[in-house]
């Protein structure tokens, strides 16, 4: 049997819509009002959602938080590995430059995606911070295979990188939620873009003109 269409649109492309709808006016009214100011009933009248609908669709408001993050995230991941190049001929510097940018050009697209997916996400329950803790390290690997893979072609001293790429990110989050928060004139996350990749270009110049060393086992 046939599902029931209405307006030509079956349930589930009606059930995309409305998650859709939802999750663009969760970003504007998270990401300028914040995660704890904006109520189910903000989200679902600015959608256009009924509140049934929302809690079929998402079932809270952290749930819609968590799946906006999450595809901000899966995005950028996908947008920076299209970004680099498979023929090996990039070096590593400019391989992870390349990657830094096209990621933070999805996360950080505008302020408010920067606010939502930087500042509101941050200690809103001890769940979202062990599924923060998970997200990050699937950053964590991208940028550590780059920088492996620049090791076993002899471009980067062979060491355990996780350090330096936890150092990366964390300077990303501070810089996104500067920019964010503050009354600053750059439009573009831009700036911010380009200091970072100037202070990883350090960061890997340290590395390589040092012994190496590993972390202390703990």
């Amino acid at each position: 049997m046939s599902e029931r269409k209405y307006a030509g649109r079956s349930p589930q492309e009606r059930s995309s819509e409305r998650i859709v709808r939802l999750m663009d006016t969760a970003v504007t009214l998270f990401g300028t009002h914040g995660y704890a100011a904006t109520t189910i009933g903000m989200l679902c009248s600015g959608s256009n959602v009924s509140t049934r609908h929302f809690y079929r669709e998402i079932g809270s408001r952290s749930e819609l938080l968590k799946k906006i993050v999450t595809t901000m995230n899966e995005e950028g991941e996908r947008a920076a590995r299209e970004a680099l190049t498979d023929d090996g001929r990039q070096s590593a510097s400019a391989s992870i430059e390349t990657a830094i940018r096209a990621y933070l050009a999805v996360t950080c697209r505008t302020r408010m995606a920067a606010r939502v997916c930087y500042v509101e996400v941050v200690g809103v329950s001890t769940d979202i911070e062990l599924w923060r803790i998970h997200q990050r390290e699937v950053i964590v690997e991208m940028f550590g295979a780059l920088a492996e893979a620049a090791a076993a072609r002899g471009e980067l001293p062979g060491r355990n990188y996780r350090l330096v790429v936890l150092a990366i990110i964390g300077a990303a989050n501070i810089f996104a939620q500067e920019w964010a928060l503050s009354d600053s004139t750059d439009s573009t996350f831009t700036p911010y873009v380009d200091t970072l990749v100037e202070l990883t270009k350090a960061a890997l110049a340290a590395v390589t003109d040092r012994p190496t060393t590993e972390p202390a086992s703990t």
